[in-house]
């Protein structure tokens, strides 16, 4: 379907007439966004917010925590793989954006490589809230770009109705003979609530319509092995015992099976002013690497250099080319993890002080990634992170709160992949945030003071940083929300772009870091524009930021151990987009609701020498519509990504694609919320790949996939 014909499409769902148009009022849900210290409406917050309830996340479950919120405007994925996947928001990723359970870290190892999962799972979510923009404030120097916070109820907040309360999820998909399953369940003795819970995912090696490589790929790895004295003579590539390779892999993406599980108990104490509680978390996870070769490659392998100073990154081999999973010689990543976190929400009726809320996390994490039957390399991250958050008695008009967060973490790698010596990183940061509300316009402000110390055994870096924000808003009309905010925003490095030295076979680079790198200064502004009108309703963002010093990974030109060199530096940079999306009710026919949903995000980022900034990704649309009535809903959805072109000296661009989705909740019990999910994803078997990831021209999304899963909760 052409550009034109997608976009006359759309305007005629979104605008078409009303078939039979309700008279009865929409119910309006006023959801607080808990991750906001002044407890602030979703729909009266200045920045862009998304939030994602327990219903939602089922029914849009793909993968990883990251890979199921990739469908929120502005937000996508790094996509490693099915196992290990970080959110990017509005282009940025890594430590300028933060993954956080109820407020605070999670004290695992994902921001350090792109093949590191996220140690919190999308089925242990009992919400999960976006902050796109932004979050410095509120959440440290590593927000400068947003947050995503899971809300994970571990510690119950309330009592349980009639006592006991309970959710069970279970699911299979086609794509890659995969099984979900996840269950927790809640019940009060008194004024103690219990909580246990337990999640497990499995899958094996996911198929694909093609080749796992990218045409772009193929041609650039058949040029380099044409024997050029002989024109048209492609060389025959030997592993490292002299036989020719097998083909390329096609039909399915070899070492992209995984096994996930976890298992947690809480309790707290709630009574009338709040609650208080400790909770206990354990996980252990094991999947494959795909596109992962340890160790220094040997003469003839995929390690060579080249001219354009792309790294190639070789699948390991698979000899059979079947499903199988765990082939003798692949890499893989085995983790485990142990949490213990306390949390509470006490208030304070008529004092000074109002409110008080704290979270503390404390965790060792350990993964070991493993070729063959030996370990090359074991990671370890053994740290604490807590906040601490008091709101104050409003003063007439005004509202706000102040706090302290801080964190503590020892970062080790041993082995062939330590490219990173041991580090230990404490971070405090004390916030203030203030909101004055006239009622039809209001001013918010904030101001976050933050020191980190990184130390190595050899060299020590201390850095003190300054953000900052303002913000005015206006109602012109009771179902219209305006904001405009600006933002200056400091990060300071972090323990790999500092002392980075070394081979890192997730990005085929030989990364350097700087012990010399400043804090990065963003100075941003955004404009914000809800409407929520009786049968339609528009949330969109326009902004911009440009930053002073942006640290980033850049090539050298030089080769070391086979392998590309990267160097952590800094320069200018400058990003800005938009994120849109419109909702409207189309009317009723034959007994069911038909409502519309488009959206549209677009973000460019610029170094100021001229050059693009890398992973960025590119004009995306959505269009969807939904039917609905009491026993069922159905929903058509189509997917449409830009091509990538914009890219930088070792990116290859990355093609269009189109994707279409259709999906049937049923709901077969009256009075119970019993939920039969049947999804079609990808319904044309189209190849497509995300450019914000590294492995996009050797890892392509899956392929045709139809999911079935069973949701009750009591």
């Amino acid at each position: 379907m052409s550009m034109i014909r997608y976009g006359v499409c759309v305007a005629a769902l979104l605008g078409a007439p009303v078939m039979a148009q309700s008279a009865e009022e929409p119910v309006v849900d006023r959801i607080v966004v808990t991750s906001s210290p002044l407890q602030v409406l979703a729909d009266e917050i200045v920045g862009s917010a998304t939030i994602l309830t327990a219903d939602h996340i089922e029914e849009n479950l793909s993968g990883s925590l990251a890979d199921t919120i990739a469908h929120e405007p502005g937000v996508t994925t790094t996509y490693f793989g099915p196992a290990s996947s970080r959110p990017v928001l509005r282009g940025l990723g890594a430590d300028r954006v933060r993954v956080l359970v109820n407020g605070v870290g999670l004290v695992d190892a994902s921001t350090a490589s792109p093949d590191h999962a996220v140690s919190s799972e999308a089925l242990e979510a009992e919400r999960v809230e976006i902050l796109r923009g932004p979050a410095a404030i509120a959440y440290g120097g590593g927000a400068i770009g947003g947050v995503v916070n899971v809300i994970d109820g571990r510690i119950p907040e309330r009592l349980p109705d009639d006592g006991v309360e309970g959710r069970f999820y279970a699911g299979t998909t086609s794509v890659d003979e995969g099984y979900q399953f996840a269950g927790r369940s809640r019940f009060s003795a008194g004024n103690f609530v219990f909580h246990v819970e337990g999640m497990q995912r499995a899958s094996e090696n996911y198929d694909i319509p093609g080749f796992a490589e990218s045409a772009r790929q193929r041609a650039l790895e058949a040029e380099e092995h044409v024997d050029h004295s002989q024109p048209g003579v492609a060389l025959a590539e030997e592993d490292e015992h002299g036989h020719e390779e097998e083909e390329e892999a096609f039909g399915f993406v070899p070492n992209t099976d995984l096994e996930f599980s976890s298992g947690s108990a809480g309790v707290s104490f709630v009574a009338d002013w709040g609650f208080v509680g400790v909770s206990y978390r354990t996980s252990d996870s094991a999947y494959g690497l795909p596109g992962h070769a340890h160790g220094h490659e040997e003469e003839g392998d995929h390690g060579d250099d080249h001219d354009d100073g792309l790294p190639l990154i070789a699948f390991a081999e698979d000899d059979d080319h079947d499903d199988s999973h765990g082939e003798e010689g692949d890499a893989r990543l085995i983790m485990t993890q142990n949490r213990w976190d306390a949390r509470g929400d006490i208030r304070f009726e008529g004092a000074p002080i109002e409110r008080v809320r704290f979270s503390l996390g404390t965790g060792d994490y350990r993964h070991s990634e493993i070729e063959g039957d030996e370990i090359s390399t074991t990671f370890t991250n053994e740290g604490w992170e807590g906040r601490l958050e008091l709101r104050h008695r409003p003063i007439g008009d005004v509202e706000g709160a102040f706090g302290i967060q801080s964190f503590s973490r020892d970062f080790a790698a041993i082995g062939a992949e330590a490219y990173i010596v041991p580090v230990t990183t404490a971070d405090t940061g004390i916030f203030i945030v203030e909101r004055y509300d006239a009622g039809d316009w209001g001013l918010e402000g904030g101001l976050r003071f933050e020191t980190r110390d990184v130390d190595t055994a050899a060299v020590s870096r201390s850095f003190n940083t300054t953000s900052g924000s303002a913000a005015v808003f206006f109602r012109p009309q009771p179902d219209v929300f305006l904001a405009v905010t600006g933002a200056l925003s400091e990060r300071a490095p972090t323990d790999v772009e500092l002392f980075a030295n070394g081979a890192h076979l997730a990005t085929q680079a030989f990364e350097i870091g700087d012990a010399n790198l400043s804090p990065e200064l963003a100075t941003s502004i955004d404009f914000t524009a809800r409407l929520d009108r009786r049968n339609w309703s528009a949330e969109g963002a326009v902004f911009f930021a440009d930053y002073d010093g942006f640290i980033g990974l850049f090539p050298t030109g030089a080769e070391q151990d086979e392998l590309p060199v990267f160097q952590y530096a800094q320069q200018d940079a400058s990003l800005w987009g938009f994120e849109a999306r419109v909702e409207r009710e189309i009317g009723s026919a034959a007994g069911w609701d038909f409502r519309g949903e488009m959206t549209a995000e677009y973000v460019r980022g610029e170094l100021d020498n001229g050059g693009n900034l890398p992973r960025i990704p590119p004009l995306g649309l959505s269009a969807m519509i939904e039917a609905e009535r009491d026993f069922a809903t159905a929903h058509l959805e189509v997917v449409w990504s830009s091509e990538q072109d914009d890219i930088t000296s070792f990116e290859l661009p990355t093609d269009s694609y189109t994707l279409v989705n259709t999906q049937l909740v049923l709901r077969p019990v009256q009075d119970r919320d019993v939920r039969l999910i049947l999804e079609a994803r990808n319904l044309t078997d189209e190849e497509a790949r995300l450019h914000t990831s590294f492995l996009k021209d050797l890892l392509p999304l899956p392929g045709r996939n139809f999911r079935a899963a069973l949701s009750v909760a009591f």
